[in-house]
């Protein structure tokens, strides 16, 4: 199901996106937070959004929700948003947005979109996000959103923060 903000339109991750986004998660600068790597082709990515789009997990446990985010302002992709949903009513959230459209607040809306339609559509859901210690931009917007901080995770790879929505 497609889901609208003010400004952008969340269309569910389908493997055809690969091609229109993946110049867009090439930039180094994406990835300085998160332990993931550009993807290495069209190709993978493709095959990355196959699996996503299965919207599960192959065990079955978990609920797989993944958007391309599209700027109806910008007419053009932006990032994406994602949230797995676990069998404990937690809901896990992921966003990546492309440098060129940070501090626009592309983010903010398109993450709170996804919250409302998560609270909407799955009942008594706890949201959390970890976040590397360094990223000040996530964090803050993390709390813009109501999220505070509850626990501090320090390991080989780095440093990061849990946070959730309640207070």
């Amino acid at each position: 199901m497609k889901l609208y903000s003010q400004r952008l339109c969340l269309e569910p991750l389908k493997p055809d996106h690969a091609e229109l986004l993946f110049d867009g998660l090439q930039s180094a600068s994406i990835y300085k937070y998160i332990e993931d790597i550009p993807p290495q082709s069209v190709q993978s990515l493709r095959e990355r959004y196959m699996m996503l789009a299965r919207r599960q997990s192959p065990d079955g446990t978990e609920v797989w929700l993944n958007w391309a985010v599209w700027s109806v302002t910008e007419k053009c992709y932006v990032g994406y948003v994602q949230a797995t949903i676990t069998i404990n009513k937690s809901a896990i959230l992921g966003y990546v947005f492309f440098p060129n459209f940070w501090g626009k607040g592309y983010a903010r809306e398109a993450v709170k979109c996804m919250i409302n339609y998560l609270i909407e559509r799955y009942q008594n859901l706890k949201f959390f996000a970890d976040v590397d210690v360094d990223n000040h931009r996530s964090i803050a917007l993390l709390y813009n959103l109501g999220f505070v901080k509850t626990n501090f995770f320090k390991n080989v790879e780095s440093n990061q923060y849990e946070l959730n929505d309640e207070a």
